[in-house]
């Protein structure tokens, strides 16, 4: 094949673009699957209560307590309501007729009307469901992440 040297300045050039494209996109190319996840209360409210049919936490001034005594330290409980607002859960799913969801109601500084907060029990793991379109993955071991127990 003869080549003037504008020419192989062309086939070079070409060949430098097809590299730097494929290593650009090559993780596009592997077709690995994207994991969608969210958290279970959008970090910009402020939550003041949660309850649920065993216990309830709530604020007091910048401290939280639990009724009845849940046996943790205001800052366990404070990690626990974090959790629920900067966890991150894989996105699942809704269940359209749950059977026996433990309900859960989040109380926000901004809002009369609580969260509600169905937690549906999938074989060892469970869903945590706020509305009808999606619910979030909750594995047994996250389970004490937001409950405390």
């Amino acid at each position: 094949m003869r080549l003037s040297k504008r020419g192989w300045n062309n086939v070079l050039i070409f060949g430098v673009l097809i590299i730097v494209f494929l290593f650009n996109f090559s993780h596009k190319l592997l077709l690995k699957p994207k994991v969608h996840q969210r958290t279970l209360i959008g970090s910009e409210v402020m939550i003041v209560e949660i309850k649920t049919p065993d216990f309830s936490i709530k604020r007091v001034g910048r401290n939280w307590i639990s009724e009845p005594n849940l046996g943790l330290s205001e800052l366990q409980l404070s990690l626990l309501v974090q959790n629920w607002q900067h966890l991150p859960l894989q996105t699942h799913a809704a269940i359209i007729q749950p059977q026996n969801p433990f309900v859960m109601q989040v109380y926000t500084a901004n809002d009369a009307q609580p969260i509600i907060v169905k937690l549906i029990q999938q074989g060892d793991d469970y869903l945590l469901q706020t509305d009808e379109n999606m619910s979030l993955f909750l594995s047994s071991e996250q389970l004490p992440l937001f409950l405390g127990r």
